[in-house]
């Protein structure tokens, strides 16, 4: 039995038909406002495809094919482009004893859709449906008629100058915004480069002055070498010795100096590559880890100290231990199924701990730093740094917030009750001294403290909220859909969509919390953005890819207009890779 994952845009389908006039198209909207909660591709289908706003290239030759006027689509295409999207899914099946049917099924919905080859019938919910076009086999692939599909699948069609639009929402096809865009999506997707073989990609890590730091890996029959080099404007790529086999995926930039462990003579040592001096000097040696127990998972900066956290096993019976780096070796901090995230008071360190195989409860705990010993705090059946989601067909979720802080002998992490399947992570306050706790927020989903204020998305309505520490004086800042947030210079940046979407893409705003004035930071869909001294990035890989800055004022500014791979950004500016060219580029 072979199963794909997909969402109801299952529907790829249409009829070959003259746009609506524009007063038809009345109520609907223009394509840039439903851009990154559809799924476009073009009829003449060349392998790209945009997934709620995303470029993606798909492989495997797939193609679609016309039988008197309809329009027909290989269920694995399908089936690719529908699992990107959604919050409601199908379950597709396709079995080998009988390789005439397909069967579709949404638990949410409680519904099945049958097709089988040759069939003018299909069946929804076991009750008969006719089709104009019967499923095909074509070229050994199982193809289904995207007309009927759409039907059963209740997903709107739309046909727009070779382009085919599914979604919840129907474009108006005659609007100027609409018009003013299909030509820059049309170019994306006939777009015939190649994405970079992942053998030949570099990852961007550092700039230090007019150099960029990256890594390339040599794959071998036996094992895959990290190579650190460095280029310098205007000349060729020069590779960076260093001691042993470099662990680089894993390396942290600190300061002015690459973090990084290394293997010498079979023995793990951490090291700190300095880009000013261009060389390397020996921390320690890691007498208690080596690659083959596990993985490195970070390495951090707290007070002046230098921590490491170390995996042992894989991530289902495996665990990890922190250490300090302490007079040129590791002495050990604490141990974590899942290390969240720890904070330092005094002498005292406190974690939260995801354990999800014992259930996320019971999670946050006190180190005495001087005896080593640990001790659970919080209230009982209270999950710590966790967030709990129930999905629609009775399943449940889990996700983790870094979010910890102490202050002035108190605690501040989110909070729910698992034993209370009603509850909703909240910003708790917890008393160091007599450990007794006090809500402080609604349901959030992250939040941060700043400036002796806390700062957070409320989970119903994702609203940027602001409270005291005592939980009083309770403001709403934004009301928008905040996705990501980031704190920087007194203002707050953050992408934002419409409230109820399931796009992880947003539009990018920035908030100044002494004026209270919101600005728009660019017109379009955004991947990612960055926040730091070198100034404000965003990336977006829609209708109009490339590398952006914000200035001051507001106004953008284009630094390259390509398709971005992956990206860093440093103190001297982005450092990026590109999806269909080799190299390394930096902007500021």
């Amino acid at each position: 039995m072979r199963k794909l994952i997909v969402f109801l845009l299952l529907a790829i389908c249409f009829v070959y038909a003259i746009p609506s006039t524009y007063a038809a198209d009345v109520g609907k909207k223009p394509l840039n406002e439903v851009f990154d909660r559809m799924v476009i591709v073009p009829y003449d289908f060349q392998g790209k495809a945009f997934v709620n706003g995303q470029k993606s290239d798909v492989y495997e030759g797939y193609r679609m094919y016309d039988r008197n006027g309809r329009v027909l689509v290989p269920i694995r295409l399908m089936g690719y482009l529908a699992a990107q999207v959604g919050t409601n899914y199908w379950d597709v099946s396709w079995n080998q004893q009988k390789p005439d049917e397909v069967l579709l099924t949404s638990q949410a919905l409680h519904k099945t859709i049958k097709f089988t080859v040759n069939s003018k019938t299909m069946l929804v919910n076991k009750q008969p449906v006719a089709l104009d076009v019967p499923p095909q086999q074509i070229n050994g692939r199982i193809v289904l008629p995207l007309r009927s599909a759409a039907l059963a699948l209740e997903k709107k069609i739309d046909w727009l100058d070779g382009l085919i639009l599914i979604g919840d929402e129907s474009v108006d096809l005659q609007h100027p915004q609409t018009l003013a865009i299909k030509d820059k999506i049309k170019k994306e997707l006939t777009d015939t480069r190649k994405r970079i073989d992942y053998e030949k990609a570099a990852n961007p890590i550092a700039k230090y002055g007019n150099s960029v730091y990256y890594v390339k890996s040599v794959y071998t029959d036996r094992e895959v070498i990290e190579e650190l080099y460095r280029k310098e404007d205007g000349k060729k790529e020069v590779k960076v010795q260093v001691s042993g086999k470099p662990l680089l995926h894993s390396a942290k930039v600190i300061g002015d100096e690459l973090y990084y462990v290394s293997i010498v003579n079979n023995i793990s040592e951490l090291y700190a590559f300095s880009f000013a001096e261009t060389k390397s000097r020996k921390i320690c040696t890691i007498t208690e880890w080596k690659p083959a127990d596990g993985w490195l998972d970070d390495i951090m900066e707290i007070d002046n100290e230098l921590y490491i956290n170390l995996h042992t096993g894989d991530l289902t019976m495996g665990g990890e231990t922190l250490y300090k780096v302490e007079n040129g070796a590791l002495k050990k901090v604490l141990s974590a199924k899942s290390l969240i995230k720890f904070a330092k008071d005094r002498d005292n360190i406190y974690f939260t701990d995801f354990r999800f195989m014992s259930g996320p409860a019971n999670n946050l705990f006190l180190v005495d730093n001087t005896s080593g010993k640990d001790t659970m705090i919080g209230e009982d059946s209270f999950a710590y740094g966790v967030s709990r989601t129930f999905t629609e067909n009775g399943g449940v979720s889990y996700g983790v917030s870094e979010a910890l802080y102490i202050k002035d002998g108190y605690l501040y992490t989110l909070g729910y009750k698992e034993s209370d399947p009603e509850d909703k992570s909240s910003v708790y306050k917890i008393n160091l001294a007599d450990r007794t706790q006090v809500k402080l927020t609604s349901p959030a989903k992250d939040f941060w403290m700043v400036d002796n204020q806390i700062y957070y998305i409320d989970s119903s309505s994702g609203y940027l909220h602001r409270v005291d520490l005592d939980g009083g004086n309770n403001q709403v800042l934004v009301e928008r859909n905040v996705l990501h947030a980031q704190f920087h210079g007194g203002n707050v940046y953050y992408t934002a969509n419409v409230s109820g979407t399931s796009s992880n893409l947003g539009q990018l705003y920035r908030y100044n919390i002494a004026n209270k004035q919101e600005v728009k930071l660019g017109g379009n869909s955004i991947n990612s953005f960055y926040v730091g001294e070198a100034g404000v990035y965003f990336i977006s890989n829609g209708y109009e890819p490339g590398v952006f800055k914000a200035d001051a004022d507001g106004r953008i500014v284009s630094l390259m207009k390509d398709n971005v791979n992956n990206a860093v950004l440093t103190d001297a500016g982005m450092v990026y890779t590109l999806t269909y060219k080799e190299g390394v580029y930096s902007g500021k």
